[in-house]
């Protein structure tokens, strides 16, 4: 088998390792629509109905029918798990019943709304976590959704919709499914069913109409959903075509593939190349082929600037090592399925071509019949015939000029021994010393080294030893063709022995390759804390490397820690912490070898991991060198990548147990707090009782001493019982339970009732309300917006000095009702207006008293009516509280006579 059509073995093992995971989990089929109504659940459930007649167990876990009769009729004879109630906030709702889906076993689940948020004290939060769970305990699901709730394509449907999408499911799940199927339907036949009634029903089909529903909107999302759909097939034929041996390509999309090499005129060839993706839509392939040859450091930098540029173009950059270019290039078309090839016209080359058998256009003209190659005129000194001095010199500058030294020198000695046995063995068996002189200079030297030893051996010979002597003359026809055969052995030999040379260094290079990423996968799995492997990262990278390495993580609050960052870290100057920091926020390289910022001495590299960027890798190299040659800076981007996933790994395992540790923590805190406020509220009931009833003239007899003590009793427990009431509101929020009781009322009203409640607390402050002289009615619970109100005016009088004023100012906006509660005290310190309404925060220097629960309850009970609190400070001194409340049509007041 040609080499060429090998299947590749990495693909291969990838597509091993694929077919060893999906047997051990469930499969995933998603039925994909750009809209609802398009059908998604009605095919959905005839799959199932297809797998139930073949003999599957087949479950039904939850299926939205919208009242649609024909999806109705399809879930008739298929056996549905009932949901499970879920009470929150008072009303109980209904969910998918996981447990029992998990606890049944069947074959296959089907599962609707894959994007659907569950009801909070769920298992999980959302419905596709649900069906990650149902897939890991080896269970088949069939699932539907919409195009707009794909993440990534979430931004494009609101710019398209103008409509907002709070519900969204993750890529990878598209990346999950084992089968994605598209629903599709022409926009004007979805306009028709929903007109018919068959995608929503009343006033709801009527507002989608009026929004949603316009063809121009429909035809967009079709687009989206079906480019969506051939990205997937694309990359499931792309698997395909990785490990098939054929050797043309399936031209069922269009690919492209650019040649780049460090040549200054790779330039042109990437834009062109860019230029026809974009015309064709189609992806494309920049491939740079490494032959061995040692490149200068100007030439070095040319290559990276071409294969940048490419990068920012948006193109696949592949990097590959072969000794033949146009091989290379068929390797990697049949293996990406490239339909088209961009190159450069290439200049004539008597020499290179004949040795090469062509040049790169020629070859895969001959040799690639399955793809199409586009020629760009190259201009300038390309098009120049170059000597054959030149062409020699293409291979010295590659080689270097010692190395044609030591071959000189070599020739030069095996000459002078000859010399010595050309007496004993003749002149003819001195040219097969010459042969083996030149085959050894093959498995050291260079092509160039080869090509320059064997002209020699044959000069030499010829001169030295072939009669007549002293004189490149040969009289005799024998030694004239053995002189020649003699050149064309030497020459075919030492190129031979020189690429086995070469294949093998190919074949050390990537095993040492190999090992170093197996040496940094074990330390990363044997390591129980992060700071162990990135030590032995670090220090492993910077050995194989020459350079000092080490790694500067980010902090809980989003910013690098240079600080704690010295155990495994370079020292960095301020200079290299701001290029790190740019590198970190910009998440591009940056710093030495690079274009950005690169006076620093060392190399920044963002760790970016599959969610968040983690940090930043440090190389600072220890010899003075311009760039990483293109192996080792592919090396050292595959340790960067492992290391990245590695500890945004650790950084998502760390979250989970803080998660759940503060979960424990709240369920504990909230047990805690249900039964301390549950048990006090009975003795106090009877404190306060005994204290009224002392106040009284007929059990004291009039004793002014008692009637203190029993008000002051009094005073004390109604503090206390405003405590009570604090934690016992904040258990009912924390769990959820507490559901609003809405109805109309008015501010004015409620203002005055809670003044009137706090009048002796309020007895040192002046309140001064601003009463609306029009009516203005809010939909909200009473009792709850009381409570909230007592605490802002309560808590502005506990803050306030003795005898100032706290302002009650009410206003109207288009849209909110807003209260503001203005005091006139020392105001909130600006390091605690983000806490201030946390749970059990209390502003230092605060008097005693108080659980700092207060202003937590207000902000609580203003969300639950969609509502917004805030605190700013005004001049010369106090604090504003704000609230705004949503403000709805005004109710009509019954006995209104319309006009």
């Amino acid at each position: 088998m040609n080499s060429d059509n090998r299947p590749d073995p990495d693909a291969l093992l990838s597509a091993l390792d694929e077919e060893e995971k999906n047997q051990k989990q469930g499969q995933l089929r998603i039925f994909l629509g750009m809209s609802a109504g398009v059908g998604k659940t009605y095919a959905m459930l005839r799959a199932a109905h297809q797998k139930l007649n073949e003999g599957a167990d087949v479950v039904v876990g939850v299926v939205e029918t919208h009242g649609r009769a024909e999806t109705v009729a399809l879930t008739e004879g298929l056996p549905v798990i009932q949901k499970k109630r879920v009470e929150y906030r008072g009303t109980a709702l209904e969910e998918m019943d996981l447990e029992e889906i998990l606890r049944r076993r069947p074959e296959l689940v089907v599962v609707d709304e894959l994007a659907h948020t569950n009801v909070p004290g769920s298992r999980h939060e959302k419905r596709y976590q649900d069906v990650l769970e149902i897939l890991d305990a080896n269970i088949d699901v069939y699932t539907a959704f919409n195009v707009q709730h794909l993440e990534s394509r979430k931004d494009s449907v609101e710019a398209i919709t103008g409509i907002p999408i709070r519900e969204t499911v993750p890529d990878s799940m598209l990346e999950r499914a084992s089968q994605v199927e598209l629903v599709d339907i022409a926009p004007s036949e979805l306009l028709k069913r929903l007109k018919e009634g068959k995608v929503y029903l009343g006033d709801k089909a009527d507002r989608a109409a009026q929004n949603f529903f316009k063809e121009d909107k429909l035809t967009a999302l079709r687009e989206i959903a079906l480019r969506m759909t051939a990205e997937r097939v694309d990359q499931d034929l792309q698997k395909f075509v990785s490990i098939r041996a054929e050797g043309n390509p399936w031209q069922t999309n269009e690919r492209l593939l650019v040649a780049v090499s460090h040549s200054p005129y790779s330039e042109k060839l990437i834009r062109a190349t860019r230029r026809l993706a974009y015309n064709l839509e189609a992806p494309w392939i920049a491939l740079h082929v490494d032959t061995g040859i040692s490149l200068n450091d100007t030439d070095q930098a040319q290559l990276v600037k071409n294969l940048n540029l490419a990068r920012e173009l948006k193109a696949e950059v592949i990097t590959t090592t072969e000794v033949d270019v146009p091989s290379a290039v068929r390797r990697i078309c049949r293996v990406k399925n490239v339909t088209q090839v961009v190159v450069g016209r290439p200049t004539r080359r008597w020499f290179r071509d004949v040795i090469e058998r062509g040049n790169l256009l020629e070859r895969l003209v001959r040799e690639s019949l399955e793809v199409d190659v586009h020629i760009i005129r190259q201009e300038g000194i390309s098009l120049i015939r170059p000597s054959l001095i030149d062409e020699l010199s293409y291979y010295r500058s590659k080689t270097g000029l010692v190395k044609y030294w030591y071959t000189f020198c070599a020739i030069v000695g095996v000459g002078i021994v000859s010399a010595i046995l050309d007496g004993f063995i003749g002149y003819r068996a001195v040219g097969f010393i010459f042969l083996l002189a030149a085959i050894v200079v093959g498995m050291f030297g260079s092509i160039g080294a080869v090509i320059f030893a064997a002209s020699m051996s044959a000069l030499i010979w010829n001169y030295f030893f072939i009669p007549p002597r002293f004189t490149f003359a040969i009289n005799n026809t024998e030694d004239f063709l053995m002189c020649i055969a003699f050149f064309g052995v030497a020459l075919i030999t030492g190129f031979l022995t020189n690429r086995i040379r070469f294949h093998e260094k190919v074949m050390r290079e990537r095993e040492e390759r190999t090992n170093v990423l197996y040496e940094v996968l074990k330390d990363i799995a044997n390591a129980t804390e992060k700071s162990d492997f990135l030590t032995k990262v670090t220090e492993r990278v910077g050995a194989l490397l020459e350079a000092s390495c080490g790694v500067v993580l980010k902090s809980n609050q989003g910013k690098l820690e240079f600080e704690d960052a010295k155990s495994y870290s370079v020292r960095l100057n301020e200079k290299d912490q701001a290029v790190a920091q740019w590198c970190f926020e910009n998440k591009k390289s940056a710093g030495w070898s690079t274009d950005t910022l690169a006076q620093s001495r060392a190399l920044f590299l963002p760790l970016k991991g599959t969610s968040e960027t983690v940090g930043v890798f440090v190389f600072q190299p220890t010899k003075k060198s311009r760039k990483l040659d293109l192996e080792k800076e592919s090396l050292l981007f595959s340790i960067v990548r492992q290391l990245s996933v590695s500890i945004e790994k650790h950084f998502l395992t760390k979250r989970f147990a803080e998660t759940q540790r503060l979960k424990d923590s709240e369920e504990l805190h909230q047990t805690l707090l249900n039964s301390i406020s549950h048990e006090m509220r009975t003795p106090l009931t009877a404190i306060l009782g005994a204290a009224s009833a002392l106040e009284s003239d007929e059990l004291t007899g009039g004793n002014r001493y008692v009637k203190e003590v029993a008000s002051g009793l009094h005073d004390a427990g109604d503090r206390l019982n405003r405590v009570i009431e604090n934690l016992l509101d904040m258990s009912r929020l924390n769990s959820g339970v507490l559901s609003l009781k809405l109805e109309w009322h008015d501010f004015n009203d409620l203002f005055s009732v809670v003044v009137k409640k706090l009048q002796k607390l309020l007895a040192q402050h002046k309140v001064l309300i601003n009463f609306l002289d029009e009516v203005y009615l809010v939909k909200m619970d009473y009792r709850l917006m009381e409570h909230a109100l007592s605490n802002l005016i309560l808590n502005a009088a506990i803050y306030s000095p003795v005898g100032t004023e706290i302002r009650i100012t009410q206003k109207k906006t288009d849209s909110h009702f807003v209260v503001e509660i203005e005091d006139q005290g020392s105001g909130i310190p600006e390091e605690s207006k983000d806490k201030i309404f946390d749970k059990f925060y209390r502003v230092p220097g605060s008097p005693t008293g108080g659980t700092g629960l207060g202003l937590s309850i207000v902000k609580s009970i203003v969300e639950l009516h969609k509502g917004t609190v805030s605190v700013h400070n005004i001049k010369p001194h106090g604090a504003c509280f704000v609230i705004a409340l949503p403000l709805e049509t005004q109710p009509r007041v019954p006995g209104e006579v319309e006009t």
